[in-house]
């Protein structure tokens, strides 16, 4: 039988990892997929690699003077978890989740933008770390801006963000419940990425690039709009980046 409290903490991979107190900067900005984190890569001076485990890779550099980290941070609520532990337990105060969703309402369009103002917990991971009532929260201020500076590069949507665990498990049975709760959108990341922000006291938002529509049934994960969303998705926050107190620490 386990006779100690934990088998592992943050701390203990990170050190496994050569990790240093002070190498993540207090901004990051975490991508699911690696090829966004590597158009954020790509805006960083002089970047440093924190680290790469299990496919998930950081790197810290600096933007218009201020110390930013990027990097890949989940596919899914168990990855996303135990990725956001790491950067909140390694003294990143800001994270910023730059993603992708499927829209749910019938207006939303291909290579719209959403950003998180409510978040429905539909995954299993964060019942390791919170009970059933719990309701993650966004920063609220941190959402506004991200909404004032999108609305400058496409079509923007602030509402509820419903976290799934089953891809093909999107029903009817399953999803309406959740709108009529006020989901507008569906990932399989922000809830556990916001939770577990949460926990650590840190600030969070969230802001994605639609890929698909649970309503029409249109597919956009090849459209153009979608692709091109996210590289107006790269160029807008940096712009939060540039503006933000805590990049400046």
């Amino acid at each position: 039988m386990m006779q100690r409290d934990v088998h592992m903490k943050p701390g203990d991979l990170l050190e496994s990892l050569q990790f240093q107190p002070g190498d993540f900067g207090p901004v990051a900005l975490v991508s699911g997929q690696p090829h966004r984190a590597k158009m954020c890569l790509k805006k960083l001076e002089n970047p440093v690699k924190n680290f790469t485990f299990l496919g998930y890779t950081f790197w810290t550099g600096t933007y218009q003077g201020q110390k930013v980290t990027v990097g890949n941070g989940g596919f899914y609520a168990p990855d996303s978890a135990f990725v956001t532990e790491l950067l909140c337990f390694g003294g990143v105060d800001i994270l910023i989740r730059l993603g992708s969703c499927g829209a749910l309402q019938e207006q939303i369009e291909i290579g719209d933008f959403i950003v998180a103002d409510k978040i429905l917990r539909g995954d299993g991971a964060t019942r390791y770390y919170v009970d059933d009532s719990f309701v993650p929260r966004v920063d609220s201020a941190l959402a506004n801006s991200l909404c004032a500076l999108f609305r400058g590069v496409g079509t923007v949507h602030q509402g509820g963000i419903w976290t799934t665990d089953a891809l093909f498990k999107e029903t009817k049975e399953i999803v309406n419940p959740y709108i009529e709760r006020g989901a507008i959108a569906v990932d399989m990341v922000t809830s556990p990425f916001v939770t577990v922000a949460n926990q650590y006291g840190k600030k969070c938002a969230a802001v994605l690039s639609v890929s698909d529509n649970l309503i029409t049934g249109r597919l956009g994960f090849t459209d153009f709009r979608f692709y091109e969303a996210e590289l107006k998705m790269t160029d807008a926050v940096f712009q939060l980046v540039a503006q933000s107190e805590g990049a400046k620490k």
